[in-house]
C-alpha cells in the first residue's frame, strides 16, 4: 500500500480530514507558513497577487527594465495521503483540485505555479459552504467515480473540468471568465458523453441535456430562445464571442451585457453543480437555482 504523501497548498486552515481512501493533514510548521504568506507585501484582502518580474532588456534602451506580472508559487501547507496501491500523480492531482473546489480555493501540488492572483481565503471561488463531513462524503463519491473510470482520457476530462472551472474565475475581465467557463462546460459535456451516454443535437442543447440527465436546475439562458429554435442565450453569446469577436453586441472589450447580466456568474455556478453531479453528488446544492446571490449549504 502506497503511503507517500503529496504536499500541497495554500490552505490557511490547520484542518485535518479523513475519508475511506485518504487523509489530509497540516504540515508541522503550518502556522509559520501561513503567517509568512499573509504578511507578504503581495498579499491583500484574502488574495495573493503576482510579483513583478523584469521584462527582457532591450539594448537600445537606457532606462531600467519595467516590471510585469510573473507566475509564482505558494508554499505547501498540507499533505495528502491516498490509501491505495494504485495511486499515481494524476490521482493525487485530481483529489487536491477537488478538495480545493470544495473549499472554494485553487489548491495545487508543491512546485506548481499560479498565473494570476490566487485566493487565500476560503470560499472565494464557490457559492456554497461544505462542512468536513460533507467534504469527506464527496471525496468518497469521487473515489468511487475514479475507480470506476480507469481510462486516462476520462480521468483527464474530470481533472480538466475542475482545474479550468477554478482557473477561469481568476481572469480579470468578464468576457475572459465567460469564455473559460464555457470551455469548462464543454469538458463536462465530453465527460457526460463518456460516462452517461448523453446526447444533444448541438451546443445550444447541451446545458439543458446536462440538467435533465443530472437533475440540475435549468437556467433560463440554457432554454431555447423560441419554440423549436436550436439556440439559447448562452450559445448565442458564446458564438458571437468565439466566431465574431463580439461580446454584448460590440467588439470584445467595448461593452458589458445589458440583458441577462448575471449569465457569466450563473454559468460558473452551473459548471460547479455539473461537475459535482458527474462525480455522483446528489444533494440540495446541485438542485439549487444558479440565479441567487447567496452562499448555499452543500447538503440543503
Amino acid at each position: 500500500m502506497r503511503l507517500m504523501a503529496a504536499r500541497f497548498g495554500f490552505l490557511a486552515e490547520p484542518m485535518s480530514l479523513t475519508w475511506s481512501t485518504g487523509l489530509i493533514e497540516p504540515l508541522p510548521n503550518h502556522e509559520s507558513i501561513v503567517e509568512g504568506v499573509l504578511a507578504h507585501d503581495r498579499h491583500y484582502a484574502g488574495w495573493m497577487y503576482p510579483p513583478l518580474g523584469v521584462v527582457s532588456r532591450d539594448s537600445s534602451e537606457s532606462k531600467e527594465c519595467p516590471g510585469m506580472p510573473a507566475t509564482f508559487g505558494l508554499p505547501p501547507t498540507h499533505k495528502l495521503t491516498l490509501l491505495n496501491s494504485q495511486v499515481d500523480l494524476e490521482t493525487e492531482d485530481f483529489f487536491i483540485a477537488l478538495f480545493g473546489m470544495l473549499k472554494g480555493l485553487r489548491l495545487q501540488r508543491e512546485g506548481w505555479q499560479h498565473f494570476y492572483r490566487c485566493p487565500t481565503k476560503r470560499g472565494a471561488l464557490c457559492d456554497f459552504y461544505a462542512d468536513n463531513s460533507e467534504i469527506a462524503t464527496t471525496l468518497d463519491l469521487a473515489a468511487s467515480f475514479w475507480q470506476s473510470h480507469t481510462d486516462a482520457s476520462t480521468r483527464k476530462l474530470a481533472f480538466g473540468a475542475i482545474h479550468w472551472h477554478l482557473f477561469a474565475q481568476l481572469y480579470q475581465h468578464e468576457f475572459e471568465r465567460f469564455n473559460a467557463q464555457y470551455t469548462a462546460l464543454d469538458a463536462c459535456w465530453a465527460l457526460a458523453k463518456r460516462t452517461l451516454n448523453v446526447d444533444a443535437k448541438g451546443h445550444a442543447e447541451r446545458p439543458r441535456a446536462l440538467a435533465l440527465a443530472l437533475g440540475l436546475f435549468a437556467p433560463s439562458w440554457a432554454l431555447p430562445v423560441t419554440t423549436g429554435a436550436n439556440a439559447c442565450s448562452l450559445s448565442q453569446r458564446r458564438n458571437a464571442l468565439v466566431h465574431e469577436a463580439m461580446y454584448a453586441e460590440q467588439p470584445i472589450g467595448f461593452a458589458h451585457p445589458q440583458t441577462e447580466r448575471g449569465m457569466e456568474l450563473e454559468l460558473t455556478g452551473f459548471v460547479a453543480r455539473t461537475i459535482f453531479a458527474l462525480l455522483g453528488v446528489r444533494n440540495g446544492y446541485i438542485r439549487s437555482p444558479v440565479d441567487t446571490r447567496q452562499c448555499i449549504g452543500f447538503s440543503q
